[in-house]
This record gives C-alpha cells, sequence and structure tokens, in this order.
C-alpha cells in the first residue's frame, strides 16, 4: 500500500499536512480479513481506530444465540473510510460489531494510544482530525434527518429471513447485498428487515417484498445477484420477478 497517498483520500485524515501523514502512517498495521471473518466485536475496549483500505466491511449488531458472523448488518463501509470511532468516546468501547463482507478486505489498524501521543506532540493534528471526524457524525446525523423526515412510513418493506438454516443457505450474502443497494441512494421508502424461518428450509435463503397495495411476494433460492435484480427490478421498477418467486 502507498500509505501517504492512502491516508490523503480517507475522510478522517484528509487535509493533513505531509509531515502529519507521515507520523500517522508509521503507525498503521495493515490485516487482511477473508469474507466474514470479524474485525472487532461490540462491547470490546475500542484501543484501535480502523481504516478500509480495499474491499468493504459490514457494521452491525451480532445475533444473540447465533454464531459470531451472524450479523444484522446496518451498514455497508466501503475503502476509504475509518470505522471504530468509539477509541475517541467515553466510555470507549465499541457500539457495533463489524466483519468483512466482501471477498477478501484489507484494514489499517492504528492504536488509540499512538494517535494520542500524536495529538499531544501535535495539537493541530488533533485538532483537524477531530473536526474531519465531526463533520462525519454531522453528514451522517443529517442522512439520519432526511431519511427520519422524508416520509411518514415506509411504502415498501424488504423482509430478509435470517433464521439459521437461512444463514447456513446464504442469506447473509443476501442481506448484505441488500444494503448495498439501499445505500446506493436516499431511499427513506424503503424499509429492510430481518425474521425467523418461514417453514420452507429447503427454498431458503428467502426474502419477502411487500410494496403498498400490492400482494407480498416470497423470493425463494436467492443470493447476492439475485437480490439486486429483485431489487432493481421489482422493488424499483414494480415489475416481479415470477420465475424466482415461491410458488
Amino acid at each position: 500500500m502507498e500509505t501517504m497517498e492512502f491516508l490523503k483520500k480517507t475522510d478522517i485524515f484528509k487535509s493533513l499536512k505531509e509531515n502529519q501523514l507521515a507520523s500517522i502512517g508509521k503507525g498503521v498495521q495493515e490485516l487482511e480479513f477473508r469474507k466474514g471473518e470479524r474485525i472487532f466485536k461490540e462491547g470490546e475496549e475500542a484501543d484501535h481506530l480502523w481504516v478500509v483500505i480495499q474491499g468493504q466491511v459490514a457494521l452491525g449488531f451480532e445475533l444473540p444465540g447465533r454464531s459470531p458472523s451472524e450479523v444484522n448488518t446496518i451498514s455497508i463501509v466501503p475503502s476509504g473510510k475509518a470505522i471504530g470511532w468509539s477509541c475517541f468516546v467515553p466510555p470507549g468501547k465499541y457500539r457495533l460489531s463489524s466483519f468483512c463482507s466482501s471477498t477478501t478486505c484489507t484494514a489499517g489498524r492504528l492504536e488509540r494510544e499512538y494517535l494520542k501521543s500524536l495529538f499531544d506532540e501535535d495539537p493541530e493534528m488533533g485538532y483537524a482530525v477531530m473536526t474531519n471526524l465531526a463533520s462525519i457524525l454531522g453528514e451522517r446525523f443529517r442522512q439520519l434527518q432526511e431519511s427520519a423526515t422524508a416520509a411518514p412510513y415506509a411504502s415498501v418493506k424488504i423482509t430478509v429471513h435470517l433464521a439459521t438454516c437461512g444463514i447456513a443457505a446464504g442469506a447473509r450474502e443476501v442481506m448484505s447485498a441488500l444494503t448495498e443497494e439501499m445505500s446506493a441512494g436516499d431511499r427513506p421508502h424503503i424499509r429492510m428487515a430481518t425474521s425467523g424461518c418461514i417453514g420452507r428450509c429447503k427454498t431458503e435463503p428467502n426474502v419477502t417484498v411487500e410494496i403498498e397495495g400490492e400482494p407480498p411476494v416470497i423470493y425463494q433460492k436467492m443470493n447476492a445477484d439475485k437480490m439486486r435484480r429483485v431489487f432493481r427490478e421489482h422493488v424499483l421498477k414494480g415489475v416481479v420477478q415470477a420465475e424466482l418467486a415461491l410458488s
């Protein structure tokens, strides 16, 4: 990795000077993960800040009583973005779990104490990083506000059935694909949800699409590509993908 060039493009370190980026770059430890591998866990001590160098990372809540990789995804983080901001916020615990959601991903790990020592030596650097962080959080909050006020209710509901049988068949990948499609634009009228098994284990992963004023459609044997197709054709254009539907 060309550390300096990458850090220049990372949201939390943009606008830093060359010497400041060089100091931060010395503390970056690159780690590689495979799909489904956990990067950090909700509730753990947030002793590192992370930056996504390559691939994508899923953030979400782990599901009680299920395997560690079974996470209720709430966002997909692409390369160039920082995660693990809780390292700067008391009580210093990660608020969400993170997993590699692409085939492979690379993340840069920076020790909290190392960063704090740099900020103590160079308050200007610390101020710039905290300003960037405030800007990132402000933009995320604005997006949430717009989503909350744009429509009083969701006219479309997409449910991914995440029971053990569904997850074993690939429902988590289906959920990740749906989350990616949702994150591609502002879609306050569409709501994502998860639920248990519908009693048709042999047809998992199953996805139910409910559009106001129309009968619900249950899709069977879904995968990431089929989910994207259903989202773009049925959810966005209103064209039911009959050959994928449960008969």
